[in-house]
């Protein structure tokens, strides 16, 4: 298997990815901010207080489905795609979900925390009465975000690349 031509199509679905993501987590922020009140910087969760909205625990549940939805999907479909042309083993598998995962962070930092939550920063992201706050210009809060998620991008991929060749022998 040449790794230039894995990599490629791992970051072609990790954007295939990123784009389901996006599109899930700006509709979940825009039906309802507190859906990710946990992933916002400390001094806006904390000036916020505790969720105040009942519905929240429930909407809650219904987007991390649609995230493991898109998630598994993606990542399924791709091994599928691979496999149709590669004989599939647990290094190939490692690269590729590594790089799907990884793409997906490195366009959650880029586009979606630091031109969309710091700089552009529609009306709909901000948790009322929190407005103008520091944390929604600290671009250093979500680089520390990004060092957990490559930590996160190697963990799943060594998880998940050993589930899928489990499933490949069956």
């Amino acid at each position: 298997m040449d790794y230039f031509v894995l990599v490629q199509h791992g970051i072609l679905y990790g954007l295939v990815l990123s784009a389901l993501f996006t599109v899930i987590l700006l509709g979940a922020v825009y039906v309802n901010v507190e859906i990710m009140l946990n992933d916002y910087p400390p001094d806006v969760k904390k000036a916020y207080g505790a969720e105040k909205n009942p519905k929240t625990r429930g909407q809650k549940r219904v987007f991390s489905l649609l995230f493991l939805a898109a998630l598994f999907g993606v990542l399924c479909y791709s091994m599928v795609d691979l496999g149709r042309t590669n004989e599939l083993n647990f290094p190939i598998l490692f690269v590729l979900v590594f790089v799907e995962v990884f793409t997906f962070n490195l366009w959650d930092l880029l586009v979606i925390d630091w031109l969309i939550f710091n700089t552009i920063q529609p009306k709909f992201i901000f948790l009322p009465g929190t407005e103008g706050m520091a944390g929604y210009k600290d671009y250093f809060f979500h680089f520390k975000g990004f060092l957990v998620g490559i930590v996160f991008s190697l963990v799943s991929a060594l998880i998940l690349s050993g589930i899928a060749l489990i499933i490949v022998n069956v």
